[in-house]
């Protein structure tokens, strides 16, 4: 009772249809960085004279300046004026990217890329505040997720032409003028954000932090870690196995169609069939597509590789954030799942480049992918065996 008269009192405080859109379109924007990620990746590290291995670092930078801009704005968001945030996580978010190209060294780069990260991490945690906050919360990120797959294939099909001269500056101006557009975008919202004091969260729930919990945060994070290995480095095995750089972007671009189409499947089926066999099902998509990436692939085996790893992110994440929600009663574990996905699609391929000496890229990648997807089943099928042997949830 508490929760839907808070919830009510939420909605009549929130956003207005203009701040709604703004936020959607600041979402779909936003998130640029990251679907570039793959061609970014093997291009700032060639760029700087790297190996293909070092691409996980940028990846890593980048990533992990993303999970720490939204967990600002988590940790800040009743204080934060939006429309100022908004701004200057915009400003430095196409500062930072277009500076990429102009630093003396990789590890400088690799600073710019985080601080680039970082304000797009901003920008897509007040967005998805915003937008969570409206009254038709489920259409507003069904909007958001559809731009986003927008960008990523315009994205993807554009970078290969800009970096065909192989030149780091034309293709980091061009991002860079994607997300200048997120500053008008960030001047439609209200300076401060309004007071919807959600009645009864104000006191935590002691239990919410129960293992149950924490084990399937901890697989979200895993099966997180397992897809940033394979977004960051398909580039990199792409070019590795003599494929073009056109042929890479549009490959990631049916994928990310792919991905989408995984979303929808998954808000369709939510817990018709439970928790633990679609969960199941996406890992070993994963795990398929991790074997069909050899030095020796064709064309189409790189397709559809990629259409399989992007189907089972599109997929699995959101259903695995569903089973997080459905045993966190406090939602304090659920409102951190964007920074759990930012990190670890950070740490998964940074885990790829600190073992690089050990064996060949497509080994490596593909060891570490594996592992990564098995223990995230392992972590959740767990969980879900503790929270239904639980007494109050045995019929």
């Amino acid at each position: 009772m508490t929760k839907s008269a808070s919830t009510s009192t939420a909605f009549e405080a929130g956003p207005g249809r203009w701040e709604v859109i703004a936020a959607i379109l600041m979402g779909g924007l936003a998130v640029s960085q990251v679907v570039a990620m793959p061609l970014l990746a093997t291009l700032v590290a060639s760029a700087y004279g790297m190996g293909e291995s070092a691409s996980g670092f940028i990846g890593l930078a980048n990533l992990l300046g993303t999970a720490a801009g939204s967990l600002a704005v988590t940790i800040c968001l009743q204080r934060l004026p939006l429309r100022g945030s908004a701004v200057s996580a915009a400003f430095l978010a196409c500062v930072a990217q277009f500076a990429v190209a102009l630093m003396p060294g990789f590890q400088s780069a690799l600073l710019m890329e985080a601080l680039a990260g970082f304000g797009a991490g901003v920008l897509l945690a007040l967005s998805a505040a915003i937008v969570g906050s409206s009254n038709d919360a489920d259409r507003g990120f069904a909007f958001i997720l559809t731009l986003q797959a927008i960008v990523a294939v315009a994205l993807l099909l554009a970078i290969p032409g800009l970096s065909a001269e192989g030149s780091l500056l034309p293709v980091m101006a061009f991002m860079a003028c994607v997300q200048i557009l997120l500053i008008p975008i960030g001047l439609a919202l209200r300076g401060k954000p309004k007071a919807a004091e959600m009645g009864g969260q104000g006191v935590k729930d002691a239990k919410s932090l129960r293992p149950a919990v924490l084990l399937k945060a901890a697989a979200y994070f895993t099966f997180s870690a397992a897809v940033g290995v394979l977004w960051v480095f398909a580039g990199a095995l792409g070019l590795s196995a003599g494929l073009p750089d056109t042929v890479i972007g549009k490959a990631l671009a049916v994928g990310n169609v792919a991905a989408i189409a995984g979303s929808l499947l998954a808000a369709v089926i939510t817990s018709r069939f439970g928790r633990i066999g679609p969960v199941i099902v996406t890992g070993l998509f994963i795990i398929l597509s991790v074997f069909l990436l050899t030095p020796g692939m064709s064309v189409g085996t790189f397709f559809i590789a990629s259409c399989l790893y992007l189907f089972a992110w599109g997929g699995g994440l959101p259903l695995m954030m569903a089973a997080v929600a459905d045993v966190d009663t406090s939602d304090r574990v659920t409102s951190l799942l964007p920074v759990l996905a930012f990190a670890g699609m950070g740490v998964g391929p940074a885990l790829v480049s600190l073992g690089s000496e050990t064996g060949s890229l497509f080994h490596q990648v593909s060891l570490t992918a594996t592992i990564l997807v098995v223990i995230s089943i392992i972590l959740f099928g767990r969980a879900h065996s503790m929270w239904t042997d639980r007494p109050e949830n045995q019929t």
